[in-house]
């Protein structure tokens, strides 16, 4: 395999079946190239020949290359703070098999974390008939370094400069990628979810924290190499509360699990319809208004087409989708006001370990990076 190879396969991958004369043409590759590239392919099982095609009649009828989606499977896992989310997919990321459970925020030792995880994947890869898996990809809950192998820092864990990517490998005996959560998650609706075809989408997310990931053109926005936009951490009022981060007034502490969940005067695990009860609050209209001044300010720095709304916010009413799309217009830039959607994540509760698996598709398939 090589980048020829993955250059075919994310051809098939995003538009479908396709002749080998439509796979030159769109990879520029040559006759002679395509054809060992193809043939590679069909040896090791990725590929395979199906419907004839629209033929000159002059030779042999040409027929469409189609991807294999069970030819390879890979993992998925989601360190969220408190949550971690494993998932098997296919080459399609969609989802074979999923298990979950939670752990202490007060007892993150991160070596627990990741044994109790990497045991949960081997069973879930047993009970899923032992499905060849090409590697996993964990999404982790901060900034990873240049090379996604280490989390420099998790606030709402603790966790500093730690190198999970060989923690999981020591366990799993796989090969292991890391990546922002919410970056992760993005990149999922890009590749097989809502923001498909889209050119910039940037993906909130609410649970522990809010966060958020950017996709351009069909690549993770990675400032300073470590794939975080720190949505949550615009400052919206200097005298506000503290946050998390040491600074006052972030969105975040204003905005996020434990405030709302207070507002609404619960305790323990929040509810799936958390902002559905906070609508009936007095605490409501300020959490839109706040949420809509920090969007307006992401919009206007980073222009993306499309924003998707997961965790509490995928499941919020349509009250605040209403809200959003009568109040940002104004206040962006002309240009962004007849481009701009707001959408629901597609993925659910699991966007994050789906995520996680569609950062392994990318890293170890798709790539042509497998061996």
């Amino acid at each position: 395999m090589g980048t020829h190879h993955g250059q075919v396969l994310c051809i098939i991958r995003d538009e479908g079946p396709q002749s080998r004369a439509a796979l030159a043409r769109r990879s520029k590759l040559s006759p002679t190239t395509l054809t060992h590239v193809t043939a590679q392919l069909l040896r090791d099982g990725v590929v395979a020949e199906c419907d004839i095609v629209e033929s000159t009649g002059v030779g042999r009828p040409g027929q469409t290359i189609k991807l294999i989606p069970e030819a390879f499977h890979v993992a998925g896992i989601h360190l969220g703070a408190g949550l971690v989310q494993i998932v098997i997919t296919d080459l399609y990321a969609n989802v074979k098999a999923s298990a979950s459970f939670d752990f202490s925020l007060r007892e993150t030792d991160p070596d627990n974390v990741v044994s109790h995880a990497a045991d949960m994947l081997l069973r879930l890869r047993r009970e899923a008939g032992d499905p060849r898996l090409l590697g996993v990809g964990v999404a982790v809950p901060g900034p990873v370094n240049a090379e996604q192998r280490s989390i420099l820092a998790s606030i709402n864990t603790g966790w500093r400069n730690l190198p999970l990517a060989s923690m999981f490998e020591t366990k799993t005996a796989l090969p292991v990628i890391l990546e922002h959560n919410v970056s992760s998650m993005a990149l999922a609706e890009v590749r097989y979810g809502t923001g498909r075809g889209v050119p910039a989408v940037l993906y909130v997310y609410l649970r522990t924290g809010l966060g958020a990931g950017l996709v351009v053109d069909g690549m993770p926005f990675r400032p300073g190499g470590h794939g975080a936009v720190e949505l949550g951490h615009i400052q919206i009022s200097r005298d506000g509360p503290l946050c998390s981060c040491g600074n006052h007034g972030c969105l975040e502490s204003y905005v996020n699990e434990s405030v709302l969940m207070r507002a609404v005067g619960l305790e323990g695990q929040a509810p799936n319809n958390l902002l559905e009860r906070l609508e009936a609050t007095d605490t409501w209209t300020p959490t839109l208004d706040r949420l809509t001044d920090s969007l307006a300010i992401a919009i206007n720095l980073l222009t993306p087409d499309l924003i998707i709304l997961g965790g509490h916010l995928g499941e919020a009413p349509d009250s605040l989708f209403g809200h959003l799309l009568q109040n940002l217009p104004p206040r962006v830039m002309p240009h962004m006001r007849e481009v701009l959607r707001i959408e629901r994540s597609g993925f659910g509760p699991l966007s994050g370990a789906i995520g996680g698996a569609a950062v392994a598709l990318d890293h170890f398939f798709y790539s042509g990076a497998r061996s």
